[in-house]
């Protein structure tokens, strides 16, 4: 039996054709804005991770508007496509935005032929960006195949079992010519910002550091509390940072970090950071962990994140 195939020239026509269809539905309102800053091409494992993928899209184009390319993943899953659009009236507007995206059903066998589609469905000039979610991106080689696509690879790194080597793989492709974020280093960004206005405003001068204790949970650091401790080495070059296990959920817990005269802590306590020591004692709150937020912060920059590489370097 033949294997099935997708033309690209189909899906393109049948974007036209969505079009079309918009414009006539909404004549009577204006007809539809036709929004697109990017092409943004999501992995979804499996039915319901698509439904939750097309949901988070449907935030993020507010803010990013995009040519969205879902590619669904199912073993033995014969090759199909098929259109969408996500639309949206801004506030006090009767005319709709709608961008445009197209869902793609494929065996993970088949990610070198999925890859050849997509290069016609990127839009030109425009750059493109390839949000893998979940671990099988840092187990499953044939993801290769899409990498050379993308200007920025996005990642989340926050549930692999195996941290170091998570960011061995990410310093492989950063090698390799590839430009990529990791969400699990998005969600240090309140830490960063708190620790950072402390080294500022004198209640901890950095020169004055001698050591760092990062605390973390389960046996094994998890890849955010490695970036931690490497971005403290880097802001703090004097200072001996060590990593330290206790028990509870994986993750980051602590870190205190301590002069000739003071320590000073910072530990997590739900959604926020309880800061304590050197003559401080208040509570900073987190930003928002989600992953439209966390997506919506790493989509505002396309260009290299020099403070990252040089983290995970």
């Amino acid at each position: 039996m033949p294997t099935a195939t997708i033309q690209p020239d189909k899906i393109l026509r049948e974007l036209n054709q969505l079009w079309d269809q918009l414009d006539q539905d909404e004549a009577d309102s204006g007809g539809v804005l036709r929004a697109c800053a990017m092409t943004l091409v999501v992995t979804a494992n499996d039915d319901a991770d698509a439904e939750e993928v097309r949901r988070t899209l449907g935030v993020l184009m507010h803010d990013h508007p995009s040519r969205a390319v879902i590619l669904k993943i199912r073993d033995g899953a014969e090759f199909d496509a098929r259109v969408f659009a996500e639309c949206w009236k801004p506030f006090g507007s009767s005319q709709q935005i709608c961008s445009e995206g197209v869902e793609i059903l494929s065996d993970s066998v088949r990610f070198e032929e999925a890859a050849q589609l997509l290069v016609p469905l990127k839009v030109p000039d425009l750059p493109a960006v390839l949000w893998c979610r979940g671990p099988s991106v840092f187990q499953l080689r044939s993801f290769d195949t899409l990498f050379p696509l993308a200007d920025k690879i996005i990642v989340d790194s926050s549930t692999v079992s195996h941290a170091a080597a998570a960011l061995g793989f990410l310093r492989e492709l950063r090698a390799r010519g590839c430009r990529v974020a990791d969400l699990h280093w998005t969600r240090l960004t309140g830490w960063r910002e708190i620790l950072a206005h402390l080294f500022d405003d004198g209640a901890l001068p950095a020169s004055e550091i001698v050591s760092a204790r990062v605390v973390h949970g389960g046996a094994t650091p998890s890849t955010c509390s490695l970036y931690f401790a490497a971005w403290i080495e880097d802001a703090v070059p004097r200072a001996r940072v060590s990593l330290v296990s206790e028990a509870g959920a994986p993750g980051l817990h602590s870190v205190a970090l301590s002069t000739a005269a003071c320590e000073l802590s910072l530990a997590k306590e739900g959604a926020s950071i309880q800061v304590t020591g050197c003559g401080r004692h208040y509570r900073a709150s987190l930003p928002p962990m989600d992953q439209e937020s966390l997506m919506r912060e790493e989509l505002k920059f396309l260009g290299p994140d020099p403070v990252f590489e040089r983290t995970l370097t």
